[in-house]
């Protein structure tokens, strides 16, 4: 079975927070293994497309996230991507970035059964069909 396949039956029967979930767990294991210049490039690219992806989303207008929540979201993603554009030039610390990760598992893990909506779904889809 070729991963594209993969990908797409994985996500065809995980939740959309069981999406989102594996989305920052991919990227953080991506940035956590990358011990050299290319793997680090990797990682900070499919970091910085996941963000781009989600704000994208965040900021359309069938998002039915709050607008204040949506706001802050969209604000860590923007501090994420200029975290990936720097720790790409200068080879700092990719600690941040995975910090931020963690707490994002974190908060969606805790809405796990909770009426209120995940972050964005379709995107994030598409983000785990290209990447995987």
């Amino acid at each position: 079975m070729s991963v594209s396949r993969y990908a797409a039956t994985q996500n065809a029967v995980a939740s959309p927070r069981e999406i989102e979930l594996r989305a920052f767990r991919y990227v953080n294991g991506l940035l956590a293994a990358a011990t050299n210049l290319r793997g680090r490039a990797v990682a900070l690219e499919k970091t910085h497309r996941m963000w781009s992806i989600l704000i994208n989303d965040l900021g359309s207008p069938g998002n039915k996230l709050p607008a204040e929540l949506r706001g802050r979201l969209i604000s860590l993603g923007l501090w994420a991507q200029k975290e990936t554009d720097l720790r790409l030039d200068d080879g700092g610390s990719l600690e941040p970035l995975m910090a931020l990760h963690r707490d994002m598992i974190e908060a969606l893990e805790a809405q796990r059964g909770a009426a209120q909506p995940a972050l964005p779904s379709a995107p994030v889809l598409a983000f785990t069909s290209r990447v995987a």
